[in-house]
């Protein structure tokens, strides 16, 4: 037997077992060396920026259940929050009439009013007309009031 072939087998043999034990060593020394660190000075040399740079916003977004997360959001605190009055402020009454029909609107309903209007006032008159109507009536006593109105146009057949 050729003496290099006995080492070779030897070496394979220990190849295994040694292999392992070098990982298990490295595992350690690496654990070691982590848990005696201070973490904070390895995060005072990470740079931060450098490292978002490299995250992919959407996908992590992609990833949010935004109704969980909503959830979790107190409404009531939020809106106790809000200043309304500045809120307000900040809306433009006039640029929302112009993107808005109300202009229209209000030209309607107050054409419709001044309609009613006149109309309620002619009613009246009409009504105050009948009773002065009455009043002249009784004062010149007259048993009837004359017809108001025209008089009829088309005189009508004389009954048999």
């Amino acid at each position: 037997m050729d003496p290099v072939e006995r080492m070779r087998s030897a070496g394979k043999r220990l190849a295994e077992p040694v292999d392992s034990m070098a990982q298990t060593v490295a595992k350690r020394a690496t654990e070691l060396v982590v848990d005696s660190l201070d973490i904070n000075a390895v995060l005072d040399r990470i740079d931060v920026n450098k490292l978002l740079n490299q995250v992919d916003v959407n996908q992590l977004l992609n990833q949010v259940d935004v109704n969980q997360l909503l959830d979790r959001v107190d409404v009531e605190r939020l809106l106790a929050r809000v200043d309304v009055n500045e809120l307000t402020e900040r809306v433009d009454v006039n640029a929302l009439v112009d993107r808005t029909e109300l202009k229209t609107v209000l030209a309607r309903s107050s054409t419709t009013v001044i309609t009613q209007g006149i109309d309620l006032v002619r009613s009246q008159a009409v009504g105050l007309d009948d009773f002065m109507a009455r009043w002249v009536n009784r004062i010149l006593r007259r048993k009837r009031a004359p017809a108001v109105g025209p008089p009829r146009l088309i005189s009508l057949p004389a009954e048999p």
